[in-house]
């Protein structure tokens, strides 16, 4: 399914749908609001790097798309909120070193996915959304993509071979091509 294709379901909807491509379609839909909360949250943590917390943040998001129970009673965004937050603050605690994050920096998701973000701070993370996803499409391979969209889901190796159709050691080498090539052209 394209973008258009998605834009008739709701996120609860897409959440819970096994259809191929909802959870890229979640993570383009969140993409920004993750990045402004992890701003947020890191322009109030001085030890805290935005692009750590934005990292983090996806991986909260990411449980978020695979955990999700609409049985519940939870909007999405709202459980997507909750995960999001729980990563950023648990990683901001490792990095303190126990310290707790005050509750003053939390801010509801909701208001961010119903377009409250500046226009100005949409586009420019859109922009930089858009640039690293071509950047890592001209530098890697199909299937070292496929396989770094995998590990970032948290599937274990066996999983993602299974999912692909290939063996484990496969799945582990394209792996560390794919991180050796984006620490060679990305930095970090």
């Amino acid at each position: 399914m394209q973008v258009a294709e998605f834009s008739g379901l709701t996120d609860e909807q897409l959440a819970i749908s096994d259809i191929d491509g909802s959870e890229r379609e979640l993570v383009r839909r969140y993409m920004t609001p993750v990045r402004i909360k992890a701003r947020v949250m890191a322009k109030n943590c001085p030890y805290a790097d935005s692009d750590d917390l934005f990292s983090e943040g996806l991986l909260g998001l990411l449980k978020a798309i695979r955990r999700y129970d609409a049985s519940k009673g939870a909007s999405f965004a709202t459980f997507a909120d909750i995960c999001v937050s729980n990563s950023i603050k648990t990683a901001l605690t490792k990095l303190s070193r126990g310290g707790e994050m005050s509750k003053e920096y939390d801010f509801d998701f909701d208001k961010l996915v119903d377009g409250s973000a500046s226009t100005e701070d949409t586009v420019i993370d859109r922009e930089l959304d858009n640039k690293l996803y071509e950047k890592l499409s001209q530098i890697l391979t199909e299937r070292e993509f496929e396989v770094l969209w995998l590990y970032l889901r948290h599937y274990s190796y066996k999983s993602a071979a299974e999912r692909l159709g290939t063996d484990e050691k496969s799945v582990d080498n394209a792996l560390q091509r794919a991180k050796a090539k984006i620490k060679r052209n990305l930095g970090k």
